[in-house]
């Protein structure tokens, strides 16, 4: 087993203990330490561990939750609820008209 000497108290602690602590002094969720077994919501496989899940997320194109910090959600939950309530600014109306303008024409060219 490895060791990690606490900066504040001096003592020596297990490297995954001071990992922990570390994740959630940070506000970040663990990440280490042992993981259970799971179903993958995205295709049914099971996950039996950190190497699968990585390799797992890696083939879809996934980013797992814990490596976000609270703020990125918050501002992220906001920017989807101010989407669905309809509250959307004038740059992004604008790209959204010249869009549906683009693919008009588009169809109109193609006939």
């Amino acid at each position: 087993m490895r060791w990690r000497q606490d900066k504040d108290t001096g003592e020596f602690i297990p490297i995954d203990e001071a990992a922990a602590r570390r994740d959630s002094e940070s506000g970040r969720m663990a990440i280490h330490g042992p993981m259970d077994s799971f179903v993958s919501p995205i295709d049914g496989a099971i996950i039996n561990g950190r190497k699968d899940y990585r390799e797992h997320c890696e083939k879809h194109g996934v980013v797992p939750a814990a490596e976000f910090s609270p703020e990125f959600l918050a501002r992220k939950q906001q920017e989807r609820d101010d989407f669905y309530q309809g509250k959307i600014s004038k740059e992004e109306r604008f790209k959204r008209r010249q869009n549906i303008y683009n693919i008009w024409t588009e169809g109109e060219r193609n006939g």
